[in-house]
This record gives C-alpha cells, structure tokens and sequence, in this order.
C-alpha cells in the first residue's frame, strides 16, 4: 500500500522506467527475428539464383538484404539508455541537500528516474523506427527474390 503521494509518483516513474525496458527487450528479439528471416529468405532464394549470373531483381534483393542487415544490426548495438540506478546517489544527493525525510528522498530520487524516463523516449522511438524499415526491406527482399526466381 502506498503511503505517501511522493512515493506513489516515485512507483509510477519507476514502472515506466520497467516499461521502456521491457518495449527495448521485446524490440531486439523482434529485430533479431527479423535479421533471421532475412537470412533465410537470402539463402534459400539467392541460392536458386545463384547457379548464374544475377539478373537485376537478385542484384536489387541481395541490395535489400544488405540494407536489413545494416538496421538490424543497428538497432542490436548498445545504444545510451539507463535502466538502473544505484542507491547510493540518494545517499550523496542527502548529503548535499540536507534530504531530512522519506518524502524528500523519494521525489529526487524520482526526479532522476523521470529525467532518464525522458532520455530514453526518442532513442526507443528511433529504435522502433529502424525495425520497421527493417521489416519493410525484408518484405522487399522477399518480393525482388520472388521476382528474380520467376522472371
């Protein structure tokens, strides 16, 4: 039961800073996911093709491919977001702002969740964004080795 409303504002800040985590947990296995597909489609299609020269819907899928993997593999690397903090900034943030009771404690400590809450918004967003261009190019990739096969 929450006590005070300074805590129950630290409580919700914090269960958006475990949102965000979970929505960059779920993106990567997604991407990953994707850069499978992608793999696959390429391997199994482009072989077909591969036996000769490629005609310009493999030269464009291999392309498409290519551009998957790129924003795939973008969105895998580490990227600057926080997630975590240590207790020992309310601690030194006590010290220096003479913090005398739980409430106070509570919203600088939430204060600073709630700035990295903000930080970490657009590079989500970004994150977001480069999976569907990643998914977009696979669908792409798997239209143009279609194509390539049939014509």
């Amino acid at each position: 039961m929450v006590d005070s409303i300074e805590r129950l504002s630290f409580e919700m800040t914090t269960a958006a800073l475990a949102e965000q985590e979970r929505s960059l947990s779920g993106l990567r296995a997604r991407t990953g996911t994707v850069l499978a597909a992608a793999s696959v489609a390429g391997s199994f299609l482009g072989a077909r093709t591969g036996h000769g020269s490629l005609d310009i819907w493999g030269i464009m899928a291999l392309l498409a491919f290519t551009m998957c993997a790129a924003s795939a593999i973008w969105i895998l690397l580490p990227h600057e977001v926080a997630f975590a903090f240590r207790g020992d900034r309310v601690f030194a943030g006590g010290d220096r702002h003479a913090i005398t009771d739980m409430a106070e404690a509570y919203r600088i400590a939430e204060s600073w969740i709630e700035s990295s809450v903000e930080k970490n918004r657009p590079v989500i967003a970004s994150l977001s964004y480069w999976l569907t261009v990643s998914c977009v190019l696979l669908a792409v990739e798997i239209v143009l080795w279609t194509l390539s096969i049939v014509g």
